[in-house]
């Protein structure tokens, strides 16, 4: 484990970026209930968030075949490797391409307008209760990415100082 550039800290670091823009787009939307024609905005970045575990998980997983072992116990495999030696899997350029690409530099939370939410007849889409509803839940989401950080580097800290010694 790298304690640097811990990847769940960093993709918790992404999604509290995420529920930031959307807390701003909430803040947004209640600010405009009255205004006539105005749309409301939506924050999206779930997916890509899910991209880039997707990725990284690849990344994982290139990373353990390449990793060395034990040499295999069939008779093909024997034929090619000693046994009792150790070996390494050759990485393809395309791997090592892939293993030293920036998962996490095309994360950009989209803001989009609502344009499926039926509005008033001046043309408003906005429900001051939905976005009520939406600004606590999203400020909870925050909350608790909040507190992991918190004690992921209280942690570090911890370790740091000796753990107590």
């Amino acid at each position: 484990m790298d304690l640097i550039s811990n990847r769940t800290s960093n993709i918790s670091h992404l999604a509290m970026n995420g529920l930031l823009e959307r807390q701003r787009a909430i803040g947004a939307n209640i600010a405009n209930v009255e205004t006539p024609g105005y749309q409301r905005k939506e924050v999206v970045f779930e997916n890509q968030l899910s991209e880039i575990i997707e990725k990284e998980d690849l990344k994982d997983y290139i990373k353990e075949q390449n990793s060395i072992k034990p040499a295999p116990k069939t008779y093909n495999d024997f034929l090619q490797i000693q046994e009792g030696q150790m070996y390494r899997r050759q990485l393809s350029p395309q791997e090592k391409q892939y293993l030293i690409s920036n998962s996490y530099g095309q994360y950009d939370p989209q803001i989009m307008d609502d344009i499926y939410s039926e509005g008033t007849l001046d043309g408003n889409n906005v429900e001051l209760e939905k976005e009520m509803m939406d600004l606590t839940k999203n400020g909870t989401k925050y909350l608790m990415l909040s507190n992991l950080e918190r004690k992921y580097y209280s942690g570090i800290s911890e370790v740091i100082r000796g753990g107590g010694q």
